[in-house]
């Protein structure tokens, strides 16, 4: 009997490790969620509510008191949350006007107009990692200026604007602090996890890698490695020499950018100190959609960079000549008229 049990916890075990494997597998490593919601009204009413939802970039959702419609735009995504999740947001978003319309008569209430309009903004965002919550945020924005935040890192109200500092009472009560983690849980998190795990807002894309190898001015070697039209934005860069990872000299990065297709860019250069030749040096880049890492070596023969200095010089000097030469034949154009004449 021992033997049966210890078989089948570890029959259980390898299934849930199996299990975590596919579980990833089906994810693509790194997303985020941003939710934006904005009120525009008077102390009196309000006047508009609208609501934009955003996944790594590409719009999937809207919100229009207007009308109280919610618009998925991306229609397999109402089968990846299913009726029931979308009807919860639906409610959510209509109970919230009056939040919404609340919010506005607090921060607006010393204002001697109250048929002025105001604009109150709750920026909310989220990431996850293989589906692990890494990064939940809360931004609020009166009037275009950011009054209170809340990394949940952090878990207390940041207040900005300490002149105003009434509400940060009323954000920090049981109550605002239960609606706050329920919603950043249920409809940001929830929400990515939902639909990474059902497919994919894009096709992943791998990356398009080229080496440089440069001498700027002062003679030092600059070797870069770009990195773009990738997706997802997780990616690996790192510089080896002679196959063995290290710190050879002084390295920079873009940081991971995005492109105007939803794709990303990155780029590293490392700065090789006077007495390196640079040889023997690879770029090694780390992409799920590479599979394994891939190596990209440096080219042997470096291309030197004309100073800025005097690129423009030339380009100044060009144009120059250029405004000379027909200034001058407009010059003998007038006097050839005046000889006519």
């Amino acid at each position: 009997m021992a033997c049966q049990r210890k078989w089948r916890w570890r029959s259980s075990g390898w299934l849930f490790i199996l299990g975590l494997v596919a579980f990833r597998g089906t994810q693509t490593v790194h997303h985020r969620h941003v939710g934006q919601l904005t009120a525009v009204g008077t102390y009196h009413s309000l006047l508009e509510l609208r609501g934009i939802s955003f996944m790594d970039d590409i719009e999937v959702g809207s919100y229009n008191n207007a009308d109280q419609q919610m618009i998925i735009k991306i229609p397999w995504i109402s089968k990846a949350l299913g009726a029931d999740y979308i009807n919860q947001m639906h409610h959510l978003l209509v109970t919230h006007e009056q939040n919404a319309r609340w919010v506005i008569q607090f921060f607006s209430k010393n204002n001697t107009n109250h048929n002025r309009n105001h604009t109150a903004q709750l920026l909310a965002d989220c990431e996850i990692d293989n589906g692990i919550m890494i990064k939940s945020r809360i931004h609020l924005i009166w009037e275009g200026e950011e009054y209170y935040r809340i990394d949940e890192e952090v878990g207390h109200w940041e207040n900005l604007k300490p002149e105003n500092k009434e509400f940060r009472y009323i954000l920090d009560s049981p109550f605002w602090t239960n609606l706050r983690k329920r919603f950043m849980n249920e409809y940001c998190v929830n929400l990515l996890r939902k639909i990474v795990g059902y497919s994919s807002l894009r096709d992943n894309v791998p990356p398009e890698v080229t080496v440089s190898h440069h001498i700027n001015p002062e003679d030092r070697i600059i070797l870069s490695c770009t990195a773009t039209g990738f997706y997802p934005q997780s990616i690996l860069l790192q510089w080896k020499k002679n196959g063995e990872l290290g710190v050879w000299g002084k390295e920079t990065s873009s940081g991971i950018l995005p492109n105007m297709d939803s794709t990303f860019y990155l780029r590293l250069t490392l700065e090789l100190p006077p007495e390196d030749s640079g040889t023997g040096y690879t770029c090694v880049v780390e992409h799920t959609e590479l599979k394994t890492p891939t190596v990209y070596p440096v080219p042997e023969k470096p291309t030197v960079e004309k100073p800025w200095g005097l690129t423009l010089s030339i380009v100044l000097a060009v144009i120059l000549l250029m405004s000379c030469a027909g200034a001058f034949i407009a010059w003998k154009k007038r006097k050839l008229c005046i000889t006519c004449m």
